[in-house]
């Protein structure tokens, strides 16, 4: 590696946590972080591959993944699209097999892929996707799926049901990483401002506990538990 990335190690993660489609994730966060110029809007698009969302019959959107060859090939079977994608490669001169190149033609393959979607229900192709093993969702507003979907309940080991002091009881997500070397700890309510001002000035910064009351006493810092006294 050189410039920017010179000097960073590159640990493969699959073999200690069990991350659902990470990597993807990463690289997109990746992307954000060591570009020097803007990325220009694209929408619901997978930045650097292919995935779009589509709007159905009956009104629901979904959101199809093509990322990987299988993915793709089992895309355009169902679809009945190879021949037009094939055609596209052709006009182009260029080759889909290449993630790159589809990013670069993702409105043209969006274009071949929307009139399938607009001419059908999920309920027409929902099983058949399924069966075939494609990445893909109805696509819901976060309102829609906290009312909808069992992921983002408790039914999900990531969450858990608290009351959050000042704000109310609402679901709160824990780490989404699984450790096979490490149990997974409950999500917990954040503490209160100030609620940890002790723990830090002792365990972090390495004062005793006179100093952490002499600075309480002259009011540099405060904690819910302390308050300080005027002066008589």
């Amino acid at each position: 590696m050189s410039g920017i990335l010179k000097g960073m190690r590159v640990v493969e993660g699959s073999a200690f946590v069990a991350v659902p489609l990470a990597g993807m994730t990463l690289a997109q966060m990746g992307a954000e972080v060591i570009r020097f110029d803007r990325i220009g809007k694209s929408g619901n698009a997978l930045y650097g591959a292919y995935g779009q969302d589509f709007t159905c019959a009956c009104g629901t959107r979904v959101m199809v993944i093509g990322l990987t060859r299988r993915q793709r090939k089992g895309l355009l079977k169902v679809t009945g699209t190879g021949a037009q994608m094939q055609a596209l490669a052709k006009a182009k001169g260029r080759d889909l097999n290449d993630e790159g190149v589809r990013w670069e033609l993702r409105h043209e393959i969006t274009d071949i892929l929307r009139p399938w979607f607009a001419a059908r229900r999920v309920a027409d192709f929902a099983a058949e996707f399924d069966r075939g093993g494609l990445t893909w969702s109805v696509f819901r507003t976060v309102r829609e799926a906290l009312a909808q979907d069992a992921d983002l309940s408790e039914d999900n080991p990531m969450f858990r049901t608290l009351t959050q002091p000042g704000l109310g009881r609402f679901e709160l997500p824990g780490h989404p990483a699984r450790f096979s070397a490490h149990a997974r700890q409950d999500p917990q309510a954040a503490p209160a401002l100030g609620a940890q001002t002790e723990e830090v000035l002792g365990d972090v910064v390495g004062l005793s506990d006179t100093e952490i009351s002499q600075l309480f006493d002259r009011g540099v810092v405060q904690s819910p538990r302390f308050s300080v006294r005027p002066a008589a």
